[in-house]
């Protein structure tokens, strides 16, 4: 059993320098309860070594402004580890979904994508590490090299956004196999500190640690981890709650859940198929094409494990980009109610949303997790299921609880300052989205992690 640092769990007088989320000085403060596959920060010596952190900054950002900055406090605790150790660290993370082959120059690409520069997350760090952290926009090359080389020990240096490079996402086994081994050569260490990046294929995350001489993770994805094997090894009674859009990237993470004994609860845009499948008249709300037959046989074989709304609230939404609701409105399926062509179902409704509340109570449920807003949360008015998720959370303190996805850790942020709470009284919050639920669906067999562990 190996022990760890982290930053939960610890004594209150304990704090990342950075950002104040509770981490630790010590080696053996908090250990695992299952066999780890991966070395530790605690294992290797990072005094004067080259260090690649792989982070996750891609937080939402709108005219170069952070929206929300708590994907990126998440990491200070190992970036505080690392240079407090004498660590040289190389931050690489990705932000957007720019794409250069599809505009063909770096120029285009900063021009039509001005919000995916990295030199915003380094306006931001620069406001708390000051002279310690330097940035160059690019990811390879020799100024990149020369930096490295010059780079004090306890400094950091942010590259620029790594999907600018055209072999991070290439298509091509050679190009990223060529990006990956030249972007090995500028460090020692491999560390990977984001679950989110872990289901990627891209070549930062699933080719580099196996061509780096050494890999590990960091503080926040041993965290991310712990939590993640309390969900697929779950104590019941367990509840999942699924919201958001697309069944199709959910349906394994559903299915895993199922089998292993979860009931569902389902919010969103996701009701909409499934209500479909009750024969409900859903007039213009959206669906995820294709899924009826995935429909059919979740609901054939776990029917009495799946709980679908039976009351949404409703509204036509116009303009250029649909963000004018009127008409807003409760439809109640079980009175016979419908909603009409013109209408899309944006919220749970109150009967469905204390029918859940009544379930999870009558159940003793002992394991949580929540995945995807409930309504469209953007609105005011469609606030209401994830606020009432949210709820559920709160009143169950003795349950293990992990909420994740952006959009919905935004709902949860909404909760807690409309309510004037800790958001932490929620339970643990997840920072992969997408990630959480490829982990559940693949029992912890996610492309990143596994080039981790490959080199051991």
């Amino acid at each position: 059993m190996y022990m760890i640092n982290s930053f939960s769990y610890l004594p209150p007088a304990v704090y990342c320098k950075s950002s104040g989320i509770p981490t630790c000085t010590t080696q053996q403060e908090v250990s695992f309860n299952y066999q780890m596959k991966y070395k530790l920060l605690n294992q290797f010596d990072f005094s004067n070594k080259r260090v690649f952190l792989r982070t996750d900054f891609n937080v939402p950002i709108v005219n170069r402004k952070i929206l929300d900055d708590l994907k990126i406090k998440a990491h200070f605790p190992t970036i505080d580890y690392l240079t407090d150790k004498g660590a040289r660290i190389i931050l690489g993370s990705h932000i957007g979904r720019p794409n250069l082959h599809a505009v063909g120059s770096r120029e285009s690409l900063l021009h039509k994508n001005p919000d995916t520069d990295a030199k915003i997350i380094f306006t931001y760090l620069k406001k708390l590490y000051r002279d310690k952290i330097s940035f160059i926009d690019t990811g390879i090359g020799e100024e990149v090299n020369s930096c490295i080389k010059d780079l004090p020990q306890g400094h950091i240096l942010l590259l620029q956004n790594l999907r600018y490079e055209k072999g991070e996402q290439s298509k091509i086994e050679n190009e990223k196999q060529e990006f990956a081994k030249l972007l090995s050569s500028y460090f020692d260490i491999y560390v990977n500190d984001a679950l989110s990046v872990c289901q990627n294929r891209d070549a930062s995350v699933s080719y580099l640690p196996q061509l780096s001489k050494k890999a590990t993770i960091g503080f926040l994805l041993t965290e991310e981890i712990k939590r993640m094997e309390k969900l697929i090894k779950p104590e019941l009674p367990a509840a999942a709650f699924f919201g958001g859009f697309k069944v199709k990237d959910k349906i394994g993470a559903f299915q895993k859940l199922l089998g292993k004994g979860f009931e569902i609860f389902i919010g969103g845009a996701m009701r909409n198929p499934f209500l479909k499948y009750q024969d409900y008249h859903i007039g213009g709300s959206t669906l995820d094409p294709g899924c009826d037959d995935i429909i059919n046989q979740l609901m054939d074989d776990f029917g009495d494990k799946i709980h679908i709304p039976v009351d949404v609230r409703v509204g036509r939404m116009t303009g250029k980009e649909k963000t004018e609701i009127s008409n807003i409105r409760f439809v109640n399926f079980l009175k016979n109610e419908e909603i009409r062509p013109e209408e899309e179902a944006l919220d749970n409704g109150p009967r469905t949303m204390k029918l859940y509340k009544e379930i999870t109570e009558q159940r003793g449920i002992k394991t949580m997790v929540a995945n995807g807003p409930f309504g469209l949360i953007e609105n005011r008015s469609f606030r209401f299921g994830t606020f009432e998720v949210a709820r559920i959370f709160l009143e169950n303190q003795h349950a293990f609880r992990v909420f994740g996805g952006g959009e919905l850790n935004h709902g949860f942020n909404l909760f807690s300052k409309r309510f004037k709470i800790d958001t932490k009284t929620l339970g643990e919050r997840c920072y992969a989205g997408n990630g959480m639920l490829q982990y559940i669906a693949n029992d912890g067999d996610l492309p990143g992690l596994r080039a981790v562990q490959d080199n051991q």
